[in-house]
């Protein structure tokens, strides 16, 4: 490994974004796993070759400095060591029966090794989202690993689907959409434009200048004056289970469709609906009239920052008075605060954290809420057919997040995750609230 002072490396500062995962990362650390971020896509229709793949993926890796990128330094305090070159590996994954093969061939880059996880007759998509599974069960090695996991999943002689693991450090979830997006256009063509987005050591620059501490300054005191607004929290009321954090999920067509009815009937996003709807219910836990609830913000707002691949995202604060003659107004209310919150989403997150420290423990907002819908349909959609399914699908000991709420899933077919503290909300009250995320929308829509 290069020395900090040579030329073969260069070390700075993490960017905001970074360090507020990082904080993540300690907080939850040795289950940090559950902030990787998986992408499972096809190659091409034209027949893409492991050579050409590999090829694509080094194009990749010079092409975004993030990819490039380790820590080093103190724990308490890491820096980013770019380098001007990296060679992740690669997985070659046969989907061919397993009768026609080797059990658990796998090769890495140009050598086989043996693999026991990859050991069935699942083809195709299938296959490749067990691999992405796979990879993403392991914290990335921050300091010695290249934050990028790939497999190429081959049928045929030909790669039929490609897998990308990524350090949160390296990509948040719109960087790894324009990270999938770069890597299809390269297995088609030899190139592409130069990139003229900011990278993240020149936006972390930026960051620690004067006119980036006003950034930050600015935001803090906004957040400052949106929690004197808040009523305070009760403390948690309940035996902490083990393990402690619980995850349920539900798979709602419904809820898909009567989100984007109330959002089309008040010109605002569906999105929006969601976050009223869950603060709604956030507020019925609490006992609060003025309720607050962290929102995730991809920060790509300027032009310069719409292509970054980098974690450049963080929390907005939105306030809402949950006190509305209707839903419907409610949704009206959070649309024009959410707007307000998402100008001032950008901050030194260990300023933060020290600022809004001293208001106290019974101030405090309810949780984070994210939708990670890259693209929202918000037109007229039908509803599919098929029954609500929730079931509990992750547990863990640790996390730096006692109430979380993440919306994602298929057009028709939503997909909304709640992972709670179980001292703040049991397993089956965490279950409940999403039923009841549901119930509230579909009745709100009806009226």
């Amino acid at each position: 490994m290069a020395d900090p002072g040579s030329p073969a490396t260069r070390d700075g500062p993490l960017t905001w974004g970074q360090q507020d995962i990082w904080r993540a990362v300690v907080a939850a650390a040795p289950q940090e796993r559950y902030l990787n971020i998986a992408r499972v896509f096809p190659a091409p229709k034209r027949p893409v070759t492991v050579e050409r793949a590999a090829l694509a993926l080094e194009r990749l890796v010079a092409r975004h400095e993030s990819l490039r990128t380790r820590l080093t330094g103190p724990r308490d305090a890491p820096l980013q060591r770019v380098w001007p070159t990296a060679c992740p590996p690669y997985e070659v994954v046969e989907s061919e029966p397993v009768e026609s093969r080797p059990a658990g061939s796998v090769s890495v880059g140009a050598g086989p090794v043996e693999s026991g996880a990859v050991g069935s007759g699942a083809v195709g998509s299938g296959l490749a989202e067990e691999v992405a599974e796979r990879l993403a069960a392991e914290p990335f090695s921050y300091g010695e690993e290249w934050p990028l996991r790939v497999a190429f999943v081959v049928a045929g002689g030909y790669v039929r689907h490609i897998v990308l693991v990524l350090c949160h450090l390296a990509a948040d979830g719109h960087a790894a959409e324009l990270v999938v997006k770069d890597f299809r256009l390269l297995l088609l063509r030899d190139s592409l434009p130069p990139l003229r987005s900011a990278t993240p050591r020149e936006l972390a620059a930026w960051q620690h200048s004067p006119e980036g501490r006003r950034v930050s300054g600015e935001a803090i005191g906004f957040w400052l004056e949106e929690y004197a607004r808040m009523d305070p929290v009760p403390p948690s009321s309940h035996v902490p289970g083990e393990p402690r954090f619980v995850e349920a999920t539900m798979r709602s067509p419904a809820l898909a469709a009567a989100a984007q009815a109330i959002a089309a009937r008040n010109g605002v996003s569906s999105s929006t609906v969601l976050l009223a709807g869950a603060m709604r219910l956030a507020g019925g836990l609490t006992g609060q009239r003025f309720c607050g609830m962290r929102v995730i913000v991809n920060n790509r707002f300027a032009a310069g920052r719409r292509d970054v691949v980098s974690t450049i995202s963080q929390e907005a604060l939105v306030v809402l008075d949950l006190r509305t003659e209707s839903f419907d107004a409610l949704v009206r209310q959070a649309w024009g605060t959410a707007l307000r919150a998402y100008r001032q989403a950008q901050y030194d997150p260990y300023a933060m954290e020290e600022a809004v420290t001293r208001v106290g423990p019974g101030i405090r907002s309810f949780g984070c809420f994210n939708d990670q819908r890259l693209v929202q349909e918000d037109g007229q959609v039908a509803v599919l057919e098929g029954k609500t399914e929730v079931a509990r699908t992750d547990a863990m000991d640790r996390n730096i997040c006692d109430f979380r709420l993440h919306v994602g899933g298929e057009p028709g077919r939503m997909e909304v995750s709640c992972y709670a503290d179980t001292a703040l909300l049991p397993p089956p009250g965490i279950e409940q609230y999403l039923l009841d995320l549901e119930g509230l929308i579909v009745e709100a829509a009806r009226t």
